[in-house]
């Protein structure tokens, strides 16, 4: 009675769209374009920092280093030459230098080889000088290479052992400002810092653009590194490459533009084809697309309207819902023009094709709408965003479906229909190799079911062995092509000197002062020393800067520059004598390093770039072996985009553990309230299951680590290919509880839903195939393994699935009964 009444409601909200076409269209057409006016406001966000919200713990203690201390994302312009310390290397470098200071916006300070420290001193003065004075040539060759001598902490810094290659190291301003109310582009020192460090600069420190503090945004820090690459184009001589992950964030800016633009062409063009190929009519095309394409500017401009941005995994979203949106509209014109060519008119056919196709179509788009929601529950914003916003998407697209087809059915102007004088059967399974297809499936499905239930056992008990192996990965690097300069940049620099990834570690005593403490600071630099000699967490450490570098070097220079005195003074008082006679000179270096109070200290450890994953264990040895040798003395603390993502990812690991078995108890639930059955239901799911279990293994064959976009393919696919089930599955109730035969009902079902589930099969295997056309190793993955998912799926509804219906029957006759 239910049913029936159902389907009288969708017989009659179809003719009520059909008589009405115009009205309907107008009002979507209004509330599209109130929809589109949020668009302009949309922003590709690439900053990884923004991976994680604001209101999270982690994100905030970030947040509070970088305001303290400074940013520590800097950018790193790599410098080749024959020798960089002759004159003529020298003079460029400092042309490039100024320019770079005096031409590039939003730059607070540039470092490099020329202004590196240099300390000379007697008994009672001190003097902080560049290590090359201006002008270039003031100093000879062997004088340069005496002071960098005099300063182990250079070495390996700022220039390598051979002399062939050297660094400048930019480092942005920390908050937003109005330049033209900035006097002078001088450093923001003295706001942060007031009177606890003497300083010679009196410029005026920039203010922030707003109430309270706003950060420097990626726009700006874009804008600087165009004018970087300006200054760089013009610079003669000098081989320099930009490294960095400001530069980072940049490319995978302009890749996730150019891999978007590309998918979506290329999915529109290959779906075309395929609906050509299946339907040879241009209303099968205009009208599916027209749908879905409404559906994904509604799905961004919700994006926008929520305050969201585009970030790096949500390039896939547009080819995502062409692919899988579309099947919604395949399974209608499949039940339309199957109609329309027995002779019924448009008004009748649709009628049937909506009343046959709607409840299904409701019950699948909520499954993979299921699947997709339980990525939500991550900490990563644009995992969290990709499920909640595709999962609206597809919703979208099943609404607009059921509401344009109709729509626009009735205004095209469609041939007469062709009359078939041909079984029903052949008109169920349409045109020649397709009924051919489908025929051998049934015979297939029939005479050996069990032979087809052993061989998908076998390859899911093989495919779990496997599974259970996979590592996780997170590497930005690997989410743009291998070609980009970025790539290379990371490499030469982290081959020729300490590396381009750092962390901060923060000790803090808790008390002002607290850091002019020898012994703490002695066992402090024992304790570093033994970190960098050995491999902390399998990770060698390049270099490490801190405020300890700077002690020593005032003690070296206080003594004549003997090498034997580079080291902490045992005296409290002559630490703090020491202390206080690099400050006259050489502030601005103590401000990055020490709180005003001497109560905190920064510590920076570089790194040779890697998987930031790998890191993991480098972190907690880290933490835990400075934590243990400053105790009772200090807290130590790890800071930085490393530690914060790191942190965050192993709770990822974990999310995605739960989102792979929340979306199959979730789909479950549903397939068993859909199918109105528990046993049903939970049959059902295995032929779901079974694929993405095999194409797990797989990955594991062919070295794929789960990363940000493969770890996707388990939570999409389970989704979206759980939708043939449904029409199968319910196309089989139905067709048995009309006949009570098995062997008819399997055949009912293909003939209903074969036609469609082929041509969907063969829309989403084309549509994430498409990704085989990206450069991203990652994407490229990702488009594989979910293109070989749904063509695995496609199998396993059409070999499995009417096995375990077939078997399951008998206690369907029971329930039904």
């Amino acid at each position: 009675m239910q049913s029936t009444r159902l389907a009288n409601w969708l017989e009659r909200y179809t003719d009520w769209v059909m008589r009405h076409p115009w009205p309907v269209l107008a009002s979507l057409l209004l509330f599209m374009v109130a929809l589109a006016s949020q668009l302009p406001h949309l922003q590709i966000d690439t900053d990884l920092e923004h991976f994680i919200d604001e209101s999270k713990p982690a994100r905030q203690a970030y947040n509070a280093v970088k305001e303290t201390y400074g940013r520590n994302d800097v950018i790193v312009v790599g410098i080749e030459a024959a020798d960089v310390l002759s004159d003529e290397s020298l003079t460029r470098l400092a042309d490039l230098h100024r320019r770079i200071e005096q031409q590039v916006p939003w730059v607070r300070r540039v470092d490099s080889l020329l202004n590196a420290p240099y300390q000379e001193g007697t008994a009672d003065s001190l003097n902080v000088d560049d290590l090359v004075p201006e002008p270039v040539g003031t100093l000879s060759r062997a004088t340069i290479e005496d002071r960098i001598a005099a300063t182990p902490a250079l070495e390996g810094l700022v220039v390598n052992a051979d002399r062939t290659f050297t660094t400048l190291v930019i480092e942005p301003y920390t908050y937003d400002f109005d330049p033209q109310a900035v006097t002078d582009d001088a450093t923001a020192f003295d706001d942060a810092f007031g009177d606890a460090f003497a300083t010679s600069s009196t410029a005026e420190a920039p203010a922030p653009a707003g109430e309270g503090d706003t950060f420097l945004p990626i726009e700006k820090m874009f804008e600087l590194i165009t004018a970087l690459e300006a200054e760089m184009a013009v610079t003669e001589g000098l081989d320099a490459v930009l490294a960095g992950m400001p530069v980072i964030n940049q490319q995978l800016e302009a890749t996730m533009k150019s891999e978007m633009q590309t998918f979506i062409g290329l999915t529109i063009a290959l779906i075309i084809t395929v609906l050509i190929v299946f339907f040879r009519r241009v209303s099968a095309v205009v009208i599916p697309l027209s749908a879905v394409l409404l559906a994904i500017l509604a799905t961004f401009a919700s994006l926008s309207l929520a305050g969201q941005t585009v970030q790096m995994p949500l390039i896939l979203v547009p080819s995502f819902l062409l692919a899988i949106t579309v099947g919604d509209a395949i399974h209608v014109l499949t039940h339309f023009f199957r109609a329309y060519s027995t002779g019924q008119d448009r008004y009748d056919a649709m009628r049937l094709a909506i009343r046959r196709t709607a409840l299904p179509m409701l019950l699948t788009s909520l499954t993979t709408a299921a699947g997709l929601a339980t990525l939500a529950s991550g900490d990563l914003i644009p995992i969290a965003n990709l499920g909640l916003f595709a999962a609206l998407g597809v919703m979208l697209a099943f609404a607009l479906t059921v509401l344009l087809m109709p729509a626009l059915m009735s205004l095209w102007p469609l041939s007469a229909p062709r009359t078939v004088q041909a079984s029903e059967s052949e008109q169920a399974f349409g045109h020649g190799p397709v009924r051919a297809v489908l025929r051998w499936f049934v015979g297939l499905s029939l005479r050996r079911g069990a032979w087809l239930a052993g061989v998908w056992l076998l390859a899911v008990t093989i495919a779990l062995t496997l599974a259970v192996q996979l590592r996780f990965s997170f590497d930005p690097l690997n989410w743009m092509p291998a070609s980009l300069p970025i790539r290379a940049a990371t490499d030469t620099i982290d081959a020729k000197l300490s590396g381009t990834i750092n962390m901060d570690v923060i000790i803090d005593t808790g008390e002002e002062n607290g850091l002019k403490n020898p012994q703490m600071l002695q066992r402090l630099d024992e304790v570093l020393a033994q970190l960098q000699a050995g491999r902390p967490g399998g990770v060698s450490i390049g270099h490490v800067n801190s405020l300890l570098d700077i002690i020593k070097g005032t003690h070296q220079a206080l003594n004549s520059g003997d090498a034997d005195f580079y080291a902490i003074p045992d005296s409290a008082s002559l630490l703090a004598e020491e202390l206080v006679l690099f400050e006259n000179s050489g502030a601005d270096e103590l401000s990055r390093l020490v709180s005003p109070d001497y109560r905190e200290m920064k510590i920076t450890l570089i790194m040779p770039w890697a998987d930031i994953l790998q890191y993991q264990g480098f972190i907690d040895v880290t933490e835990q072996t400075l934590s243990q040798a400053l105790t009772p003395w200090a807290e130590v603390r790890v800071a930085g985009l490393l530690p914060l993502l790191s942190d965050t990812l192993d709770e990822v690991i974990t999310t995605t553990a739960w989102s792979y078995g929340l979306a199959a108890i979730a789909i479950t639930l549903m397939m068993m309230a859909l199918l109105r059955s528990v046993g049903l239901g939970a049959v059902a799911m295995l032929p779901n299951l079974a694929p993405i279990l095999v194409v797990m293994g797989l990955m594991k064959v062919l070295g794929i680590p789960l990363d940000l976009f493969t770890m996707l393919v388990a939570t999409v696919a389970i989704g979206i290919t759980v939708d043939n089930t449904v029409h199968f599955a319910h196309h089989f109730r139905t067709a048995f509880a009309e006949t009570g035969d098995t062997e008819q009902a399997v055949d009912i079902a293909f003939d209903n839903a074969g036609p469609a589930l082929l041509t969907t099969a063969v829309v989403l295997t084309v549509g994430f195939y498409v990704f085989l056309f990206s450069d991203v190793s990652s994407i490229f993955h990702f488009g594989l393994l979910s293109g070989t998912a749904f063509l695995l799926a496609a199998l396993s509804n059409f070999t499995l699935t009417p096995v375990l219906l077939r078997w399951y029957a008998p206690r369907l006759k029971q329930e039904t009964n």
